[in-house]
């Protein structure tokens, strides 16, 4: 209820006369004060004016006023008026005299200075003698006009919101260290004389931890041990040491808002009781003096730490603003300023959207931002750090989309999942498969590119769309969640990712800001998953496309062929089983996928004669005393003598971090042998016995006269060719260390020849078998072919269609065999190529 303003009536004549019955009255007011209620009222008057001299204060509680200020200050300042009839309520303001003293002249030192008798000299100065006189001021309640201004009190609400910076500015405040700890006895906290720390009970709400320790503080402030006085003769007793702490922690509390109506100050009538008037007024003043010190201290040190918070902000990249109505706004930094959302009182996504003004500042953007959403509500708090993770989390929990219950098709192409979209071609919730989603983004991400640079477009400039890929790898049900803004041009779901994760990789401010914020362990983190997905997770994607796509062209095939021939039909058949067992394959992590099915594989007079190449080679191997899978593996040829090559690192920056390191040191540092890195610079046939210890003793000491490379060392490479079998050997510090990795092929070129094997399926046509005429060139050039190949050649031969049939006997078919040694003769008739390499001897 609001307290009604009595103001005092004087009727002394003069100055001095009303001087006499305000102190008159000051002293009745001290005696009256200590009834429970009226101290109370005095406490909370001290709280707002603890500025004011402890006079004043008693004054204006006396008369009732609230916020007071002069006639002029109110008119001037605050664009009110006082109201017709108001009497003013009385205080008291300095009015200091001068007058004119004889005094005793000083020298520099300070003592007098003496005439020729000995005798002071005298001189006259004037004086300014000390004293007060009756004013009159009026409370707000005596005005009217203008609305008043915000005072500018940091009130703290009951759940203690700011409580981590008030309580940081108490402990800045307190001339102890403040801990906390389990007290026994139902105390909420002590100050120990002795140790000079306050402790506070552990486990209490934020409100009762607040208000014990300005209490304890006040004890520290006022009541420690002087070390120079043993005896404590100056020391209040107890009764009083807790009416001073008590009051000191009322003020404080009033002052900052904060719920006092625990407080009870029953006992003060008895404390006061048989007190000298002087004794209750120092005590009184001691209690204004240190609420006055204690809130000017928490004022400036809350002052420095809003600063401190608002630099803090201007820094970040992120914040969130909870508002008074409840909602919350997150903003961000991005490439074009801002993106925004506004979230409500659960946590779910109400409203957002991007802000294209990277000059402003993060409170700036967040204002601008809280305007474009017509948001009026005053901003209650700036979460940042630890407050802003814990938004963040229940955020995202609030508006996650429930993953499916089921177990995921081990068999199965990834799904997308638009989790959000600001285009009105998806839903929110909507599911498709990897390959559909990754041909809509693109058709989407080009419209909306094409269409914003067409004269008028009054459109968004971007269409933004969050999606979670549900997947299979290596064996292990995963996710991946992103956000592609359609009208960028990056063109596919896929695509967008690879240049997401290629773009920060490279990019040195994103490192630095890694670096800076969250140390050199965070951005090993961040490269090594970046590596993964580039290097694993894009060329799995890519693949399942590439079997969508297969899969798609087959079904298609079967579903409208009316004119396939049966050898079509299965073939089609064979395909879309093939698309099944890969996909199992490619999510247990095989990226070496088999060949696909062709359509002559369903020819049955090219399968006859692929029979008999089959029974030829066997004939073949047996008489070379090998079975058909060495047979095949030595090239269709009988055992010859073995040969080795030597590889050593290219001569670039890239390879440096590679050069003389041992394998152990490569593999920690997460390297691989890889032989995109290595140039042969030696081959020759291997001699019956040759160790790989011979080969780095041979090219260490007697190097061979066409050997250029440098000596065999640490980082060097020899692949061994025995029985049409390659291995591999790492020169390693100790002895070599076998690396198959050195022959085995990228996942990323795998995915794309996958492609591009596929994309030859799809047309139904042989183009990617080599004809008989490319074959023969290979032959006659040296090089291995097929016996495969060649059977598949001669058939598309023979089908072929000629300009002019001739009417002579067709002859036999000639073995493959036969053509093989026609080919050889066919390529001794040229001219040898000049021979690099030679026999090895050791």
């Amino acid at each position: 209820m609001e307290q009604k303003v009595i103001p005092i009536i004087l009727n002394g004549k003069d100055s001095v006369e009303r001087m006499k019955e305000i102190t008159d009255r000051l002293e009745t007011g001290i005696q009256e004060l200590f009834d429970s209620d009226r101290y109370k009222a005095y406490l909370t008057t001290m709280a707002k004016f603890h500025n004011y001299s402890f006079n004043n204060t008693l004054l204006i509680a006396m008369q009732g006023g609230q916020l007071v200020a002069g006639f002029n200050k109110w008119k001037d300042m605050f664009h009110r008026t006082v109201k017709k009839g108001e009497k003013g309520i009385k205080i008291l303001a300095p009015a200091p005299y001068k007058v004119k003293q004889k005094t005793e002249k000083l020298d520099e030192q300070g003592k007098p200075i003496l005439d020729k008798d000995g005798k002071p000299l005298t001189e006259e100065k004037t004086v300014q003698i000390p004293a007060f006189k009756v004013v009159s001021v009026f409370d707000v309640s005596q005005t009217e006009g203008e609305p008043l201004p915000t005072i500018a009190v940091d009130e703290l609400s009951g759940s203690v919101q700011d409580y981590q910076d008030f309580f940081k500015a108490l402990e800045q405040s307190s001339p102890v260290p403040i801990g906390f700890e389990g007290i026994e006895g139902g105390a909420h906290g002590y100050f120990h004389l002795l140790d000079n720390r306050i402790a506070i009970q552990e486990g209490m709400s934020q409100l009762q931890t607040i208000k014990t320790a300005i209490h304890e503080i006040a004890h520290a402030k006022l009541h420690a041990i002087d070390p120079n006085d043993p005896e404590q003769t100056n020391r209040p007793d107890s009764r009083t040491r807790e009416v001073q702490a008590e009051s000191v922690a009322y003020a404080v509390c009033q002052h900052y808002g904060l719920d006092t109506s625990e407080y009870s100050f029953g006992y003060v009538a008895g404390w006061s009781s048989g007190q000298e008037l002087a004794e209750l007024k120092a005590s009184l003043e001691i209690i204004r003096s240190a609420a006055h010190e204690l809130i000017s201290a928490l004022d400036e040190h809350l002052a420095e730490l809003r600063q401190q918070r608002e630099a803090d902000l201007s820094a970040a990249q992120e914040a969130a603003f909870a508002l008074d109505n409840g909602n919350t706004l997150f903003i961000q930094t991005c490439d074009s300023g801002y993106d925004y959302t506004l979230y409500g009182p659960d946590h779910t996504a109400l409203d957002g959207g991007q802000l294209d003004a990277p000059g402003l500042t993060l409170p700036d953007a967040g204002q601008e931002a809280l305007n474009l959403l017509g948001q009026t509500a005053a901003v209650a708090e700036v979460l940042l750090g630890d407050k802003l993770a814990a938004f963040q989390e229940a955020a995202e929990k609030a508006n996650e989309i429930p993953a499916p219950v089921k177990i995921p098709d081990p068999a199965a192409e990834p799904t997308v999942t638009i989790l959000w979209s600001e285009s009105d071609k998806l839903q929110d919730g909507e599911t498709m498969p990897l390959s559909v989603a990754n041909h809509v983004f693109e058709e989407l991400d080009t419209a909306q590119h094409t269409d914003r640079e067409k004269d008028g477009y009054t459109g968004g400039w971007y269409d933004k769309t969050a999606f979670r890929i549900d997947f299979t790898l290596n064996g292990q049900p995963d996710n991946y969640e992103g956000r592609q803004d359609f009208g960028d041009g990056e063109g596919s779901l896929v695509q967008h990712i690879q240049n997401y994760h290629e773009y920060y990789a490279k990019d040195e401010s994103w490192r630095n800001f890694v670096l800076h914020n969250k140390g050199p362990e965070a951005w090993e983190q961040d490269k090594a998953e970046r590596e993964m997905v580039l290097n694993e997770f894009i060329p799995y994607l890519k693949q399942h496309c590439n079997l969508s796509a297969m899969e798609r062209a087959a079904t298609t095939a079967l579903r409208e062929g009316q004119n396939i021939s049966p050898e079509q039909a299965a073939h089609y058949n064979a395909v879309v089983a093939y698309v099944h067992d890969c996909r199992q394959l490619l999510n247990q992590g095989q990226y070496n996928l088999p060949e696909p099915p062709k359509l002559a594989d369903f020819d049955q007079s090219l399968q006859d004669y692929k029979a008999q190449v089959q029974a030829e080679i066997a004939q073949e191997a047996a008489a070379a005393g090998m079975t058909v899978e060495e047979y095949a593996a030595a090239g269709f040829e009988a055992p010859q003598q073995g040969s080795f090559s030597i590889y050593q690192l290219r001569n670039e920056d890239s390879t440096r971090v590679y050069r003389f390191e041992p394998y152990d040191r490569l593999q920690a540092a997460g390297r691989t042998v890889d032989k995109a890195n290595y140039m042969e610079v030696y081959a020759a046939p291997l001699t019956a016995g040759t160790t790989l210890e011979d080969i780095y003793r041979t090219f260490n000491v007697d190097h061979p006269a066409d050997f250029k490379g440098h000596s065999l060392s640490v980082s060097d490479v020899v692949v061994l060719h025995l029985n049409g079998q390659y291995t591999a050997h790492y020169c390693d510090s100790v002895g070599f260390q076998q690396v198959p990795e050195f022959l085995r092929e990228n996942p990323l070129r795998t995915a794309e020849l996958s492609t591009e094997q596929n994309e030859n399926m799809i047309d139904g046509v042989l183009n990617n078998a080599p004809s008989l005429g490319e074959l023969e060139a290979k032959a006659k050039a040296g090089e291995q072919i097929s016996l495969t190949d060649l059977a598949a050649a001669v058939k598309a031969e023979e089908k072929a269609p000629k300009a002019k049939k001739s009417h002579t006997a067709k002859p036999k078919k000639p073995s493959i065999r036969a053509q093989l040694d026609a080919a050889k003769k066919e390529q001794s008739k040229q001219t040898p190529p000049r021979e690099k390499t030679k026999e090895l001897e050791v």
